[in-house]
């Protein structure tokens, strides 16, 4: 009797896992369909070097959303590939300067930390101006440490969450870096593994 609820499970959780893929590649597919607009549009205007860029950052963002894809942090990966998919007031941006390694040791610690800043980025900023937050992910700390690097240029409304987060006491992450002010902001977090503490 077990068995038919249970392969009933597997059957919707193959049909939830096939309507997620497939919408993943739509979005996808329009990101790509968006910036063959924009090079076919410079093209027409004859605007040859803007096209050359255009295919220069779509090859630096292939290459950065591959390392990010490889450095075994499944969930992660998923959260910054498709964060721009949804309605936010900011715009993520990301890399990852050095080799790619495995950091699955640090996955619930950077998926925490993210979702943190991002919410409290999302909430502080003024709505009607354009935010842009970059992430960077250094992966070649000579301590084996991962340091994530936040970036944020845009209009901050308040730095009361922000100033909460510097102020608050996380395991196993110190904040090497906090300059905060209304129009840009910096800040350098290094993540050590929960054994080394």
């Amino acid at each position: 009797m077990e068995e038919i609820p249970s392969k009933q499970n597997e059957k919707l959780t193959h049909v939830a896992l096939t309507n997620e893929l497939i919408h993943l590649l739509s979005r996808s597919r329009h990101d790509w369909m968006n910036k063959l607009q924009l090079i076919k549009g410079n093209l027409t205007l004859e605007k040859y070097d803007r096209v050359f860029e255009i295919i220069e950052e779509m090859v630096i963002e292939a290459q950065h959303e591959s390392k990010l894809s490889n450095l075994k942090i499944p969930q992660l990966a998923y959260y910054f590939l498709t964060f721009n998919w949804e309605s936010h007031f900011i715009t993520l941006e990301y890399e990852v300067l050095g080799e790619t390694r495995d950091l699955s040791a640090y996955e619930s610690q950077l998926l925490t930390v993210s979702r943190e800043l991002f919410s409290i980025f999302d909430q502080s900023v003024c709505q009607k101006t354009e935010n842009h937050l970059t992430v960077t992910f250094q992966t070649d700390h000579e301590e084996n440490d991962v340091i994530l690097y936040f970036d944020f240029k845009g209009k901050l409304t308040s730095l009361d969450a922000l100033n909460a987060f510097h102020d608050a006491n996380y395991p196993c992450m110190s904040i090497t870096q906090f300059h905060v002010t209304n129009h840009e902001s910096m800040i350098e977090l290094c993540l050590r593994q929960e054994r080394d503490m």
